[in-house]
């Protein structure tokens, strides 16, 4: 079975992140730029949050509100599921 410390070697170890505080454009800029769905939220060094594509489409283009004007914080995920890195992938996703 592999384990997320093993699966993350593979995949590399940054961690994109921006602040609450960032405007959502700021946040989409990122995400491009990178190739990435999503970035952790870290307010000082504790995970916030995290916001994705799909808080973006959900919470801001469904609602015809301006991704310049909106800030992170208002469209985030706050519910965060955390794994530690001997879990094995299959019990990460049971």
């Amino acid at each position: 079975m592999i384990t997320v410390k093993e699966f993350l070697q593979t995949k590399g170890h940054d961690v994109l992140s921006i602040t609450p505080d960032a405007t959502v454009y700021e946040a989409l800029k990122i995400m491009a730029d990178k190739n990435v769905g999503a970035l952790v939220v870290l307010d000082g060094e504790t995970v916030a949050g995290i916001m994705s594509e799909r808080d973006y489409a959900r919470k801001v283009i469904l609602h015809g509100k301006s991704s310049r004007e909106m800030q992170v914080r208002e469209i985030m995920t706050t519910s965060v599921y955390y794994v530690r890195p001997e879990q094995t992938l299959q019990e990460c996703m049971a």
